[in-house]
């Protein structure tokens, strides 16, 4: 008979005890932000080139510093416009050869070196503001040194927070490009070259990036569509950046990640001369609790116009 009371008493025991281990354990990985602690201030900026799927909590804001630098080879003009009856193209008002390369959508990178600074409020649930400011040097040739260009917009979180392993936002948005290069305006009869535009051009955009992750296994995706005010310039401008990367060991992963530019021009060149495509490895890591991410790694250029290299790092941290 005590025997048989025991056993009740023990069992109960035993739970009572479980359950306060389970308190003690931190949670789970990819479930929703809570309001109430730590975790709202987590960011997980793990891609180098596209946007990223979630936004900050109200009244959080991440802020994000890069470094790019672009090299475009020893031939200002090996990124020229593929016009046989133009010659190798892209010559300023003195008929001095000029860099011919297109800056990524969104101003990514510029030929020389390039910082970009950036912060994000939430103001909502799944709405924020962003803004950056970017400013270039070094780019030789006709690209005026320094350049300063900028971006304000607005984004939306589509999915809840209570889908933790596929993320989707929606972002639009002005831009100052920090430099406006030569461009093939094939609208005139007869089509001619237009000089850089020193201090930029104003436009706009429409971002969408997903992201979504099975297991260790991260992909990632974005869909950049940019319209700038100015002569000879396409009516869309394209970019699309693919990545995927898979975790190593704790916080660190290692993967791969394609951005393509000027998309539109992929079967007929235009204003840009042709599309451009840049493929390379990223490694990325997320410290202090996940409030700190730091990615980098270098991409080359997969076609005849593109620059030969372009290099980036970048830290991001959440308060």
């Amino acid at each position: 008979m005590r025997n048989a009371l025991l056993l009740p008493a023990l069992a109960t025991a035993m739970l009572a005890t479980s359950a306060a281990r389970a308190d003690d354990l931190p949670p789970p990985p990819d479930q929703p932000r809570s309001l109430d602690s730590d975790a709202r201030h987590e960011i997980d900026r793990t891609s180098l080139y596209g946007d990223d799927a979630r936004i900050p909590l109200p009244m959080t804001v991440v802020a994000t510093s890069s470094f790019s630098y672009t090299n475009i080879g020893s031939d200002p003009t090996q990124v020229s416009s593929p016009y046989p009856s133009q010659g190798p193209g892209c010559y300023n008002s003195a008929g001095v050869p000029q860099p011919c390369y297109s800056t990524f959508s969104n101003n990514t990178a510029v030929p020389g070196g390039q910082m970009i600074v950036s912060g994000e409020l939430g103001l909502v649930p799944r709405l924020s503001v962003l803004a950056s400011m970017m400013v270039g040097a070094g780019g030789g040739g006709a690209v005026p040194s320094p350049n300063v260009g900028g971006t304000v917009a607005a984004r939306f979180q589509v999915l809840p927070d209570s889908w933790t392993h596929t993320h989707l936002v929606i972002s639009g948005g002005y831009v100052r490009e920090s430099w406006n290069p030569p461009v093939y305006d094939d609208d005139r009869t007869p089509a001619v070259w237009l000089p850089g535009t020193v201090g930029g051009v104003n436009g706009g955009y429409l971002q969408v990036a997903l992201s979504g992750d099975i297991g260790r296994l991260r992909l990632g995706g974005m869909f950049h569509g940019q319209h700038t005010f100015a002569d000879g310039r396409d009516p869309l401008d394209v970019t699309v950046d693919l990545g995927a990367s898979y975790r190593i060991v704790g916080d660190f992963r290692l993967g791969a990640e394609y951005l393509g530019q000027d998309l539109e021009e992929s079967f007929s060149a235009g204003a840009e001369g042709g599309a451009r495509h840049f493929l390379g490895p990223v490694a990325s890591v997320q410290l202090w609790n996940k409030r700190i991410t730091l990615v980098g790694g270098p991409s080359i250029g997969l076609s005849a116009i593109s620059p030969d290299y372009v290099a980036r790092v970048a830290a991001s941290i959440g308060f």
